[in-house]
């Protein structure tokens, strides 16, 4: 399954301390195939994602693991998309 999420961080000033280990993550995410792509905002905070796993939930709780998600500096919005 084919999973877009849009990521939304609420507090900027807030995620440097983190940004190593996220990337560390997003990383290792990358290399198991669950994301597939991922952009930056160019006119603000957050991110997009084109993600890949068996099911929603699935997806979400390999994304729950992000440190921007884990200190609540990110939130995910997903959305399951299929290719026309």
């Amino acid at each position: 399954m084919i999973v877009f999420a849009k990521g939304s961080v609420a507090r900027q000033d807030e995620v440097a301390p983190h940004v190593d280990e996220e990337m560390r993550v997003a990383g290792e995410l990358k290399a198991e195939g669950v994301i597939r792509a991922a952009y930056r905002r160019a006119a603000g905070p957050g991110v997009y994602l084109i993600l890949e796993g068996s099911n929603i939930d699935a997806v979400r709780g390999r994304l729950d693991t992000l440190p921007f998600v884990v200190a609540g500096l990110m939130t995910l919005d997903y959305d399951e998309i299929y290719e026309i």
